[in-house]
């Protein structure tokens, strides 16, 4: 599937979450929120979506597996205009160690708690200023490779993929334990 199909297809499932959360709670789109979910439509999906995820990784998001970063580099594709090929940076790209307990559908979930845990106002003194999954706007695709796995981390403007790419750099300016079984010439 291409990129924009992907958003779209996001963009609908979560709209459609949002939509039978707030009918649960009787709440309409037209309340008042101009079509954007309320903090409380927000916490109903936080609930949802966060049961079974520890306390650490729904405040810290994927930032709790910092030790496990292993390597960080511009998320770069390949665009055409016309018959001219070029290349855009999207985002990062951050490269994970495997541990055990660790699958990219755990990564995404624990991803997802983080982002609506957020979006809810439950996270205080969080370490936003380092997160680059919590922009507004951001994706994240999670791959799974030999050695660990891929995180996609894009960005929906040029001024917050500069932001994501600055913030995954700072995540492995300061070790954060022993670095093993690289992924860099994966």
């Amino acid at each position: 599937m291409t990129i924009n199909v992907k958003r779209l297809l996001t963009v609908t499932m979560v709209g459609a979450a949002c939509s039978m959360t707030a009918a649960a709670h009787g709440e309409t789109a037209a309340s008042g929120t101009k079509g954007k979910p309320s903090a409380a439509q927000y916490v109903a999906v936080a609930d949802d979506i966060c049961a079974g995820v520890s306390p650490r990784e729904r405040e810290m998001g994927l930032l709790a597996f910092r030790d496990n970063i292993v390597s960080v580099a511009p998320l770069n594709e390949f665009h055409f205009a016309g018959k001219m090929k070029y290349l855009r940076t999207e985002g990062a790209v951050i490269k994970l160690r495997a541990t055990p307990g660790i699958s990219v559908p755990w990564l995404e979930r624990v991803n997802g708690c983080h982002i609506a845990t957020a979006e809810a106002g439950h996270l205080e003194g969080n370490e936003a200023a380092m997160d680059p999954f919590i922009l507004k706007g951001t994706t994240l695709a999670a791959t799974e490779v030999y050695a660990g796995y891929v995180l996609s981390v894009r960005g929906a403007s040029v001024e917050s993929v500069q932001e994501i790419l600055q913030r995954s750099y700072a995540l492995v300016a300061t070790p954060g334990g022993t670095r093993t079984a690289s992924l860099e010439s994966r």
